[in-house]
């Protein structure tokens, strides 16, 4: 039977692969652009694809130094990509006024990197942690965590709640008291609530979800009952790749945050259900390959991306089914996307690299203690 590290690049590989397929057909249909072009100038998705699963190959068969990971777990590599992240968030709250930013021809969502530099910043402090979690033992990884979601949370409340929820979720995982859970459970609904009425857009995004079949006339109102639509009309076996009605336009975001709904049209309910256990295999998987990482520090980190990835697929699912109101949360490896690809196969690479047999965790110095 093959061990876990192989199954996590093969479900990776299988995503992705089918990812890159779908964001094709999505874009063939979607976009008028220059038929002539470049493939790669028209489909930059290809290009992305590409690279992202060369990280995976690489976290799979690396014969790299074992320190290497190591060396990236400490407290001034942490600092270096909060710094590094916080400063594209700077430019798309003080500049850009947006969450999508352009730097170097390359245009991404700023909040991106955060999503796995929190991760970082919490698997780094757990590691001191001896025996069972004491929440009241991280209060500057909890200060740092609400304070960068709050921050994303201007344009991107969605993101936000990942960040938060993946934290307090991670918390939990460690062995903290689960007393706690009702307080996390109010700290979010508060920290939502407050959001939501900042946003004129947010509040019709609640109604909508709250009653969808009686504001069909507004964008909101439409996103939410065409992607119902879509998955009722996509019955069991689906109308096939590509002959979907709803990927030629008429639902909105359908290569990111609705694609799911693609997925149940053009696929029906054996489709859709394929993927989704690819999914719960990919995290079952990660979910061993993290605990079997000897740093620490390491295992931490993969235990917060694990728990990200789920987050990620079940928000995204239960947005396009109408269990939750519209986020803008991708579907990993699914949505056409770019940066969100290279990024998650990167933290990805980092968990399979630590949990190389041959890995053994690096002496921590009295320096960086």
């Amino acid at each position: 039977m093959p061990r876990s590290r192989e199954l996590v690049v093969f479900f990776s590989l299988l995503l992705l692969t089918f990812g890159v397929g779908l964001a094709q057909i999505t874009a063939s249909t979607n976009d008028s652009s220059n038929p002539a072009g470049s493939l790669l100038a028209r489909h930059p998705e290809f290009l992305h694809a590409g690279i992202a699963a060369c990280c995976l190959l690489l976290g799979w068969s690396t014969t790299l130094s074992t320190r290497v990971v190591d060396r990236l777990l400490n407290k001034q590599v942490v600092g270096l990509v909060l710094a590094v992240g916080l400063g594209l968030l700077g430019l798309s709250l003080f500049v850009a006024n947006e969450r999508w930013i352009t730097l170097g021809g390359l245009k991404f969502q700023a909040s991106e990197p955060l999503k796995f530099a929190i991760p970082l910043l919490c698997g780094v402090c757990l590691a001191q942690t001896k025996g069972t979690v004491n929440i009241r033992e991280h209060p500057l990884m909890l200060l740092i965590s609400a304070g960068v979601a709050a921050a994303i949370a201007v344009h991107d409340l969605g993101s936000a709640a990942l960040v938060l929820g993946t934290v307090v979720m991670l918390l939990f995982a460690a062995g903290a008291d689960w007393r706690w859970l009702p307080a996390g459970v109010l700290t979010l609904g508060l920290f939502g609530g407050l959001y939501i009425g900042m946003e004129e857009y947010r509040i019709r995004r609640l109604d909508a979800w709250l009653a969808p079949w009686e504001q069909t006339n507004t964008n909101e109102g439409a996103q939410l009952t065409e992607s119902l639509r879509a998955i009722h009309q996509g019955g069991l076996e689906g109308a096939g790749m590509g002959q979907g009605l709803r990927s030629q336009g008429y639902l909105a975001v359908d290569e990111s945050d609705f694609v799911f709904a693609i997925l149940a049209e053009e696929m029906g309910v054996l489709g859709s259900a394929l993927v989704l256990t690819t999914f719960a295999g990919l995290i079952f998987s990660l979910w061993r390959v993290a605990w079997q990482c000897p740093n620490p520090a390491a295992r931490w980190f993969g235990v917060a991306i694990t728990i990200t990835i789920a987050m990620q697929t079940a928000i995204n699912v239960w947005v396009a089914t109408g269990l939750l109101p519209t986020k803008g949360i991708a579907l990993p490896f699914i949505s056409r996307a770019g940066t969100g690809w290279i990024l998650l196969a990167g933290a990805i690479m980092v968990a399979l690299m630590a949990s190389h047999p041959n890995h053994e965790p690096e002496p921590i110095l009295a320096a960086d203690r």
